[in-house]
Parts: structure tokens; C-alpha cells; sequence
């Protein structure tokens, strides 16, 4: 990312680009000018909130203007979300303007003709999951099956596998039409593997977020709550081996709504995130960050206290292998 695409950009948003000092930024490039910041955000675009507040912090910045291609509108939103003078601006073709804030995503209801699958993945032995209008089973919080779209017609067809790659594989050696059975055998494989005491698995080693969650599902009282159960992200994952913070929804003690970001490693970006993923399932609860142990930087303590409603970290003890 070169100094002069910043500058030409800031430019178009009045910015006297004659006193920027550049500074580094991980995900692009950025410069101070006096109390303001600007960054051109190059590389994962819709995780580059939290690391530019927290690079704001650092360089004693008290206005901050992000300039993205990719997510302007998502930035936006949760950029509000702070206490905290943000502007967030779209770039399109070297066009520059202000970016609208993007509303949360719409709830989408599972296909009735997927809807029959749930019974069958819940009698494996899987936990039957919703996301943004997917039916999915998972073990111990690693998807083994989904519910994907026949080739002709909207009728639906379960597959058997972690991943694409593995649902492919399962159909060449067993066929397309999956079974309880199977799908029960694979299910028994998986929970194996991620109990606690397995040895070190490939199978133990994806989706450590949604494991965590699944365990503080089980005993709520890891976080202080008294009842959860799992929500849809704010966003969509793309990839059942990508590692996403995942939600979940429920009470604490006294009765009042939490909303429950769960995270297995130290990621930068999970304030935003877990701001925007209450800000869609229920703006007025409290917002708790569950990661596991040692994960919680001072910096990522005083990014949550930045938030208009402020987030608490959660920290609960990995699995033991």
C-alpha cells in the first residue's frame, strides 16, 4: 500500500495531506496530521476496526478516518458502536465518500424441505444448529453434516462431512443418500477426538471457538449465566475450517439478557465483533467476550471499556489434551 494512495484518497475528504506523517499499520498503511488519524485499510477489511482504534490509542489519536474498498458499510456500523470519533469512508475507484452504516443482517428461516433433516441429525447424535437460513449438525461444536441444495429443485440433500472437501470424499466411498447411521459413525468418531483427555488431533484442532462455546452451553455457569443457547454470528462464515468468533444468546443469575462472544485465541478484532453481533441479537444486553485463559491483553481490556456499552472479558480454561 503505497503513502501517495493515501493521500490521494484523504484528499477527497479534506484532509491537508501536506502534514501527514506515515506511521505503520498492519493492515494498510496510515498517518497522523496533528490529533487525527487516517488509515487506508489493504488487507482483511471487515476485521480492521479494532486494530485501527487500537492504533489510534497508540499514537495518541483523537479522531480516526478509515478508508476502505471492501466493507465500508459494516466498518460503519460498528464504528458507532464506539465511543469514539470515528468516520469510515468507501472507496470505489478511486472515489471517495462517506460510508453508510450497513443495518444488521435479516434473520432467514430454514427451508422447510431442510427443516425434515433435523430430527435425523439430532437422533445421530448431533447437535442440530441455524445459521443465516443453513442447517448444519455439530459435535462438540465441529460441523460434521449440512443440509446443501439438490442439483435440480429446492427439496434439500444431507451431506456427510467436515468441510466440503470431507463431504465429497464421504459420498465417493458411501454414496449421496446419508443415513443415521453413518452419519451416527461419523458423529461418535469426532466426539472422540475432542473430549477432554484426547490425544492431539487434526479433529481437535478446528474450531476451538465453537468447542468453547459448546462447553459454556453445557455449564452456563463458566461465564456467570444462567441459561444460553447458540446464536447466528452477525456475519456470515464462509468456511467451516475458518476460525470466526461464534455467539451465543441467553440469562445471567438475576435474569438479565447476555450476549456471549466466544473466541479460543488472542484476536484483535473480536471488540468489534462482539459489539456488532449484540447490536444484532439484543442491543441492551450485557455483552460478555469468553476466550480461554491468558488470551486477554490489557489493550484488548481497554478497547471493550471504549464501547458506548461497554463489553466484559470472560476467561474460561482450555480443554486439557
Amino acid at each position: 500500500m503505497s503513502d501517495a494512495r493515501l493521500r490521494m484518497a484523504a484528499s477527497q475528504c479534506g484532509a491537508d495531506t501536506a502534514s501527514f506523517e506515515s506511521v505503520d499499520f498492519a493492515f494498510g498503511h496510515a498517518a497522523t496530521s496533528g490529533a487525527q488519524g487516517w488509515i487506508y485499510v489493504a488487507e482483511q477489511h471487515a476485521r480492521a476496526l479494532s486494530p485501527a482504534l487500537l492504533w489510534a490509542t497508540k499514537h495518541n489519536v483523537g479522531s480516526l478516518n478509515v478508508l476502505t474498498e471492501v466493507d465500508a458499510e459494516v466498518l460503519a456500523r460498528r464504528a458507532q458502536l464506539f465511543d469514539f470519533d470515528i468516520a469510515v469512508w468507501a472507496v470505489n475507484a478511486g472515489r471517495v465518500t462517506r460510508a453508510t452504516a450497513a443495518n444488521p443482517l435479516p434473520s432467514i428461516d430454514v427451508p422447510d424441505s431442510h427443516e425434515r433433516f433435523a430430527l435425523m441429525i439430532e437422533t445421530s447424535g448431533a447437535d442440530v444448529m441455524r445459521e443465516h437460513g443453513l442447517l448444519t449438525g455439530e459435535v462438540l461444536g465441529l460441523e460434521v453434516c449440512r443440509v446443501v441444495n439438490e442439483d435440480a429443485g429446492d427439496g434439500g440433500r444431507l451431506e456427510i462431512g467436515v468441510g466440503a472437501h470431507d463431504r465429497e470424499t464421504f459420498q465417493l466411498v458411501y454414496g449421496r443418500d446419508a443415513t443415521v447411521e453413518s452419519l451416527a459413525r461419523v458423529a461418535g468418531i469426532v466426539r472422540e477426538h475432542r473430549t477432554e483427555g484426547s490425544v492431539p488431533h487434526p479433529l481437535n484442532r478446528l474450531a476451538p471457538e465453537r468447542l468453547l462455546r459448546h462447553r459454556i452451553i453445557s455449564s452456563p455457569e463458566l461465564v456467570g449465566a444462567k441459561q444460553l443457547q447458540p446464536v447466528e454470528p452477525p456475519v456470515i462464515r464462509m468456511n467451516v475450517k475458518d476460525e470466526m468468533p461464534c455467539v451465543a444468546f441467553g440469562t445471567l443469575a438475576n435474569g438479565s439478557p447476555v450476549v456471549v462472544v466466544c473466541t479460543a485465541s488472542i484476536d484483535i478484532d473480536v471488540v468489534a465483533f462482539g459489539a456488532d453481533a449484540r447490536l444484532r441479537t439484543a442491543p441492551d444486553a450485557e455483552l460478555f467476550i469468553a476466550t480461554h485463559a491468558n488470551n486477554v491483553t490489557p489493550s484488548l481490556h481497554k478497547l471493550a471499556q471504549s464501547l458506548r456499552n461497554p463489553a466484559r472479558f470472560v476467561e474460561v480454561s482450555p480443554v486439557r489434551r
